[in-house]
């Protein structure tokens, strides 16, 4: 970095720097038949506006914030993305009503839904669903069918947890992240082209028998590093198959990897169902992980290899910062050693490059409003830097978590891009995260959470 370009938070990491030696360092350079899914049912008509509200989650934890839009599914804002089943019932109700249009028949019918299906969690909220239909009707006598159909798509979703129970039960099913766990900095040996052929061919084989557990039988769309499954339309799988193999290279690029160069056994295998259903059917069956209803995608490390499945979000900005995000945990799965970042970092990266490579992500806003929240209202910092999937501390409350490591890693890389890679690769190859800030990075953590704590307090 030239002098002239030095920021304001540079100077104040370097000081802190100074005090802690006698010079800085110097930069260094940068399970029935298998059917074909139903047709896919258009995207729900989205509704943009702003309103400040106040809710509580279903376990009881309040939230507050800006509401920008909103569907029949759940609503976005500088909270991040909320399903409405998510919420307290009373509050679906209170919050649902504040932004729909109360003349509408359709919208009544859709709080209906949520409110049962939130029921299936929350018992009380059934005569609140039964009131939503009846003011349906009142507004439009012929609305009938489709409060039917809300009453299927409960009755479905009951089915689905049954069935995802009796899987648990039966497998003992994890619910906690596959990136936990006791990952060593035992380094991936090379491939030869015959021994990455032959993986894929495996892979493939896999593949097919995870999917048709649940009723799928699906081509893949294969590019030079994934094979990518879905049910979505053959344009949109290609388009996201590609900006899949444009994160790799770009990853690639960062951390000093040829973009030739394949890191995946074989290569990555992506699913992504339209239906929420058959995304967390397939977690449960396929992957033998519970997932909780409002989740979105997981990256599965099995072994040397790599899947990765999704629920494709009618939210085209938000499912591709998902997508990025898990695809993220992929790469780094296969690059040096499966050997984990502390859980802030592995987070923070994985959201870091969402929202470089899609500009307009929410997870940006998201993330930043939260953790400023945090650093604003003087917390301390090292307790994120503390948690851990192991112990059920990551992320926090309001998921507090991954902002504050969303702009952790974002200053780290844009102050340092050099340095931070050095800092992951000293990770990879064993070496003690804190260890490697002093060595590598060439900032210990009480210095880099001082700078980062004051450099925020004030500038966003």
């Amino acid at each position: 970095m030239k002098p002239a370009e030095m920021t304001v938070l540079h100077f104040v990491l370097i000081s802190a720097l100074a005090q802690a030696a006698p010079s800085p360092p110097p930069v260094t350079p940068p399970a029935s038949a298998p059917t074909q899914p139903a047709p896919h049912p258009p995207a729900d008509e989205r509704t943009n506006l702003s309103r400040n509200v106040r809710f509580r989650l279903a376990d009881g934890v309040r939230m507050s914030g800006t509401l920008t839009s909103w569907d029949r599914n759940g609503f976005d804002g500088s909270f991040g993305r909320r399903e409405w089943t998510a919420l307290h019932h009373e509050d679906i109700r209170s919050v649902y009503t504040k932004v729909m249009d109360r003349r509408s028949a359709t919208q009544w019918v859709d709080l209906g839904r949520a409110l049962l299906l939130a029921a299936l969690d929350q018992p009380d909220a059934s005569p609140e669903a039964e009131k939503a239909f009846r003011f349906a009707l009142q507004r439009d006598g012929e609305i009938g069918p489709a409060i039917e159909e809300a009453r299927r798509d409960a009755a479905a979703e009951a089915e689905l947890r049954r069935r995802i129970d009796r899987a648990a039960a039966e497998r003992q099913l994890r619910s906690r992240s596959p990136e936990e766990g006791d990952w060593q900095a035992l380094e991936w040996g090379p491939m030869t082209s015959e021994d990455r052929d032959a993986a894929v061919v495996l892979l493939k084989d896999e593949a097919a028998s995870m999917l048709q557990r649940a009723g799928l039988v699906l081509t893949p769309v294969e590019t030079k590093f994934f094979l990518f499954y879905t049910d979505l339309s053959d344009a949109e799988a290609k388009r996201w198959s590609s900006e899949l193999d444009k994160m790799y290279v770009r990853l690639a690029e960062w951390f000093g990897v040829g973009k030739e160069e394949n890191l995946f056994w074989g290569k990555a295998v992506i699913f992504v169902f339209r239906d929420r259903d058959r995304f967390r059917l397939v977690e449960a069956e396929s992957f033998r992980h519970f997932v909780a209803p409002w989740a979105d995608g997981v990256m599965h490390p099995l072994g040397p290899r790599v899947f990765v499945s999704f629920y494709r979000q009618p939210e085209i900005e938000t499912f591709a910062a998902v997508l990025v995000h898990e695809a993220t945990h992929g790469f780094m799965h296969r690059f040096i050693s499966p050997r984990r970042l502390p859980t802030w970092a592995n987070e923070g990266l994985a959201d870091y490059v969402a929202s470089v490579l899609f500009r307009g992500s929410p997870i940006d806003q998201a993330r930043r409003q939260t953790a400023l929240r945090f650093i604003r209202s003087g917390a301390d910092v090292n307790t994120i830097l503390s948690m851990r999937y192991e112990d059920d501390s990551w992320p926090g409350e309001e998921e507090v978590g991954y902002g504050v490591g969303y702009l952790l890693v974002e200053l780290m890389i844009r102050e340092e891009p050099a340095r931070f890679a050095q800092w992951v690769r000293a990770i990879k190859r064993g070496k003690d995260w804190e260890q490697a800030l002093v060595e590598d990075f060439g900032a210990g953590r009480v210095q880099l959470v001082d700078a980062f704590t004051r450099w925020y307090r004030v500038n966003d």
